[in-house]
Formats: C-alpha cells, sequence, structure tokens
C-alpha cells in the first residue's frame, strides 16, 4: 500500500509547477501553445486523485508528528548510507531506475513517508502490560554462530561423512574458522570464518534454529552434522546475550511489536483512515473526489453511487425489469 501511495512523486512536482506559473503558457511552437490549464488536466487524467491523495497524507501525517525536521534528516542519514552501500550515487540511481523507484530524491520522499507511516502507527499502538508482558515471555535474544556448509546435492553420504570428520577436527582441538574458510560451501559467511548473525529464531530454517539455541554455552559445537534444505551444517555458538529483565528488554520489545503491525497493511491502512477523516478534508475539483475515498467510511464512499441509484430508480421503471441487482460484496 505504501509503494502504491507514493507512486507518483514526479507528477505532484509538476503539477504544483503548472498550478504556480504566472504565465497561461507551459510551451508555445509554431503550431500551437500548452496552456498550464491543458497541462493540469492531462496530468489530472493521469494520476491526479493519486497524486493529491499522497500529497494530503504527507500534510496529515506531518500534523501527527512532534518533529518533522528530525525525520527528514533521520530519512536523508538513511539514503546516504544506502547509496553509499551500493556503490556510490550512480551505481545507486542505476538500481532505482531498474526497479522503477526513479530518482534518489524521489526514493528520499519515499523513505521519509515511512517514516511518517511508522511514527503515526507507533501513536495509534499504546501497548498494554499485559501484551508486554506477553511478548516478554515468547522473547529470546538473538544469537551468532559460527557454521560450516556441506552440500549434499550430489553425494548425501558423502556430504555427511565430511561434515562428521570436521566435527572431529574440532573437537580435537582444530580451529573453527580456519576450518569454515577452507571448507564451507556457504561463501557469504566462510570468508568471515562462518559468521552468521545475530539473527533471531525465526530468521532461519527451523531445523538450524533448533541447533543452533539448542546450544546451551558460548564455545559448544553440533556434535551431530545438522540437516537442512542446503546441506549439513556444523554450528558453533559464539555469542548469546542474557535475556534481561523485563523493564531492559521493553523497548527493543516494542519495536519488535511495532514492526509486526507495519507488516499488517489492513492495521496500516486503519491508522491512516483514522487520521484522514480527522483532519475533515474538502476536495474543490470535482474530477479529483476520489482521491481519499479508500480512507472514508464505507457509507460515506458509497453516498454518491446511492444517489444515483435512488434517481434512476425514480425515473425508470421497474416492473419487468431484467437488470440484475449490484453485489455488495464486489471489489472496489
Amino acid at each position: 500500500m505504501k509503494k502504491r501511495i507514493v507512486g507518483t512523486l514526479a507528477l505532484a512536482s509538476t503539477m504544483m509547477l503548472a498550478a504556480c506559473s504566472n504565465s497561461e503558457d507551459v510551451a508555445t511552437s509554431n503550431v500551437g501553445s500548452v496552456t498550464k490549464d491543458e497541462l493540469y488536466t492531462a496530468l489530472k487524467q493521469d494520476a491526479g486523485s493519486m497524486t493529491l491523495q499522497r500529497l494530503l497524507l504527507v500534510k496529515v501525517l506531518e500534523n501527527n508528528v512532534d518533529d518533522t525536521k528530525a525525520l527528514k534528516e533521520e530519512a536523508d542519514k538513511d539514503v546516504l548510507a544506502q547509496v553509499e552501500q551500493n556503490g556510490g550515487q550512480e551505481a545507486f540511481e542505476g538500481l532505482l531506475m531498474q526497479s522503477g523507484m526513479g530518482s534518489i530524491a524521489q526514493y528520499k520522499e519515499r523513505v521519509y513517508l515511512n517514516k511518517l507511516i511508522t511514527e503515526a502507527v507507533k501513536k495509534a499502538t499504546p501497548f498494554t502490560d499485559e501484551e508486554i508482558q506477553a511478548a516478554y515471555d515468547a522473547w529470546e535474544p538473538s544469537i551468532t554462530v559460527q557454521h560450516i556448509l556441506i552440500k549434499n546435492d550430489k553425494d548425501d553420504a558423502a556430504a555427511k561423512q565430511k561434515a562428521e570428520d570436521l566435527i572431529k577436527q574440532i573437537n580435537d582441538g582444530a580451529d573453527f574458522a580456519e576450518l569454515a574458510k577452507e571448507n564451507s560451501e556457504d561463501s557469504a559467511s566462510a570468508v568471515n570464518g562462518g559468521t552468521i548473525g545475530p539473527f533471531k529464531r525465526e530468521e532461519m530454517v527451523p531445523e538450524f534454529s533448533e541447533a543452533a539455541y539448542g546450544l546451551a554455552n558460548v564455545g559448544d559445537v553440533t556434535q551431530e552434522p545438522v540437516k537442512t534444505q542446503f546441506g549439513y551444517h556444523i554450528i558453533k555458538l559464539t555469542d548469546k546475550p542474557e535475556k534481561g529483565d523485563l523493564e531492559s528488554v521493553r523497548p527493543q520489545l516494542e519495536d519488535e511489536m511495532i514492526q509486526g503491525k507495519l507488516q499488517d497493511s489492513g492495521y496500516i491502512h486503519d491508522v491512516l483512515s483514522d487520521l484522514m477523516q480527522k483532519a475533515d478534508i474538502k476536495i474543490e475539483d470535482k474530477d479529483l473526489q476520489d482521491a481519499i475515498k479508500e480512507f472514508m467510511p464505507v457509507e460515506d464512499k458509497d453516498a454518491s453511487s446511492d444517489k444515483d441509484s435512488n434517481n434512476q430508480s425514480e425515473s425508470a421503471p421497474t416492473e419487468d425489469s431484467e437488470a440484475p441487482a449490484e453485489s455488495s460484496s464486489s471489489a472496489e
């Protein structure tokens, strides 16, 4: 949903420029001119409602936060970090263009809007002590491990035997990191001595997580090869933080619970709808009335169509009518 809302940033800028221009013409030629009214009408027909929706949504969300400047600076820092991680500005712009996400400036607007939405969800989601306690009871700290992967796609028995031999070498004192660099077929982690993490239980395949979280002490190594869909693993626990008391991890718990809410598009829609309705928005352009339709109560969305239906029923004969009734469950 967030992606759909922010898909017309360039168009929004163009429409505002057209509306603010002092000249009636935005382009002239020896075959005729294009007026700003013509441009506005064309842009409006292409994606006017979606653009207006985004502009209104940003205004409503900005009114809901205490410090928009700090949030924009945070968005800028996040984007700058991504630019550096992806090989610089030119390379990152290429990635954005390939994925249809526009320019870096447009991407910053997307990141900023996501942060506005996150703040709105935080404000709208006060967790009870009971909810926090339940989350704490189920919560486990992230752990870090080293692992060696031996793929079994060619010969399962040989792969298992090699993993068993490596476990014996580790038990005899061999350096785990060196064995990982020399033998692991997980190339991404092998260069780092097999290190993976920190990660949470649900982030790995079940067999791997069960074995890793089953290691009691830092330094422990699985004594049998752990089979997953990827092959056979040898796992060494390198970091397992204490759980800590509830109050010490409460901020982290709340952040993780908020992240869970942000995965629920229906919940996000409800939060945004509540804010949009409270803003008492009036749209003057009749061609753009549908811009915020999806955020309005059902009765408001259906009001105009009901009115049209009533007018038709008053003027049209009803006897022997073969027209089927509209289904109330049809998708909008």
